[in-house]
């Protein structure tokens, strides 16, 4: 694959960027032993409250195998627990543990990191530009070199 300048700048950015966030993703493993990807989904759950597994899955825009495995792994961590739904035996809730809470609420290593420190010293255009361009990014289909459209995988 030849990338153009455009395509080799946007590339080395993006890994710049990157960069950047790998000490608040040590930080979080040794304070919480979670990654931050599994942070944003103990915050999901800490805004969406107890609720059923499909649900919290849907919040996360997992499919069900998927949220599953998120479940179990968060769960072996201590940060979020299962129960049964008092209302319907075929339901499993998933609700936060007091660790998942913890991990929420402690917002210094997010709050003080230098990735964060540099989004907010963006302008405020600035940072509705680059939000929209990682929404697209996060969210859209893939745009393959050759103009193919390949869905991204959740």
């Amino acid at each position: 694959m030849v990338l153009d300048p455009t395509e080799r700048r946007v590339l080395r950015a993006y890994l710049r960027a990157v960069a950047l966030v790998e000490p608040l993703q040590r930080k979080l493993a040794s304070q919480h032993g979670i990654s931050l990807a599994d942070l944003a989904a103990v915050r999901v759950l800490a805004r969406e409250g107890e609720v059923p597994i499909s649900a919290y899955g849907d919040a996360l825009g997992m499919p069900r195998s998927t949220i599953t495995n998120q479940v179990d792994r968060l769960e072996r961590a201590g940060l979020v627990e299962r129960l049964a739904s008092p209302t319907d035996r075929r339901v499993t809730l998933v609700r936060l543990a007091p660790a998942g809470r913890k991990a929420v609420e402690e917002t210094a290593p997010l709050r003080d990191s230098e990735i964060v420190t540099r989004l907010l010293a963006l302008n405020p255009t600035d940072q509705a530009t680059l939000a929209d361009l990682l929404e697209r990014v996060v969210e859209g289909p893939l745009q393959a070199a050759s103009g193919v459209t390949i869905e991204a995988s959740g």
